[in-house]
């Protein structure tokens, strides 16, 4: 079943993410829906599964909207797993919780982001203080709201067993 919902989450996010938030951003800036998926999905499901759900967002985002292969598939990677590292260590029923991670973890992605196109000689218009002022903390303002509408009902499935098999450790 986590299958499935990852599948539609993530056809949903692309479509949303490729019409109408692209172009409802203010100044071109837009929020990354996929992003926002695999960290609230890496809370829920763990370090192994955040990272496995970021490779697979990242390559689709790659894929459609052509980026470099295994550009947005390696940061994703990373911010699901870090994401999925940390959610032992937080109330998962709270979603004031992933709210707060997700500024943390879109910081993370746009730095990671912006430090590869210029590792990579890719067209980049901004200097990074300008970049981080102009482009990154609109975008954390968006994930945090896009978390608290996302977050909760994926909690839900999660409660109900749909998403991920519960962890069990034996001492």
């Amino acid at each position: 079943m986590a299958v499935v919902i990852t599948v539609l989450l993530f056809a949903f996010g692309i479509a949303l993410q490729g019409s109408v938030l692209a172009l409802a951003g203010t100044a071109g800036v837009h929020p990354d829906f996929l992003l926002v998926a695999t960290v609230s999905l890496g809370i829920l499901g763990g370090m192994r599964n955040g990272a496995i759900i970021g490779l697979c967002a990242g390559l689709l985002q790659d894929i459609l909207f052509g980026s470099p292969p295994g550009f947005f598939a390696a940061v994703k990677m990373l911010t699901g797993a870090l994401a999925g590292m940390v959610a032992d260590d937080i109330y998962k029923d709270m979603t004031a919780a992933p709210m707060t991670l997700v500024v943390f973890f879109s910081f993370f992605a746009d730095l990671l982001t912006y430090l590869l196109m210029k590792l990579f000689a890719l067209p980049m218009p901004y200097a990074l203080p300008a970049y981080l002022k102009q482009y990154v903390l609109v975008r954390i303002a968006y994930h945090f709201l896009l978390t608290g509408i996302i977050y909760p009902p994926l909690y839900r499935a999660q409660r109900r067993h749909a998403l991920f098999a519960e962890k069990y450790f034996e001492e």
